[in-house]
């Protein structure tokens, strides 16, 4: 439990946390208090030094993950599930991998059709 609360605020910490605040510093740099006061002031302050400060935040993560693999860049855990086939599936997929081809060969007919009339019609000229 408690390594599930370390993962999850060191997942925070390099996904939210780092580009926030180096957001907030690049925006210092480029425009000091008033920009930071600007940007604060706009419709989702949090997204918007997200984003500022994102390209910098993974040259960091790379950094981190170089010097400890995984560190940058820390493991997200995912459910996986497998769905048994059942024969009406296969033959779902039967029916519908024939119904395409007749589809393509159908299409493939008017191309011919569309080509042998226009060299027709290229003959008369």
């Amino acid at each position: 439990m408690v390594k599930d609360q370390l993962r999850d605020f060191h997942l925070f910490t390099m996904e939210s946390a780092l580009p926030f605040g180096i957001g907030i510093i690049k925006n210092a740099k480029s425009g000091g208090f008033q920009k930071i006061m600007d940007v604060f002031k706009s419709n989702d302050p949090f997204l918007e030094l997200q984003v500022d400060g994102e390209i910098s935040a993974k040259k960091v993560r790379d950094k981190i993950d170089k010097f400890i693999p995984g560190l940058g860049y820390p493991v997200v855990s995912v459910d996986v599930s497998v769905e048994e086939n059942s024969p009406d599936h296969e033959e779902n997929d039967q029916d519908s991998l024939v119904s395409t081809l007749q589809r393509i060969d159908r299409e493939l007919d008017q191309l011919r059709y569309y080509f042998s009339d226009s060299e027709i019609n290229r003959d008369d000229k």
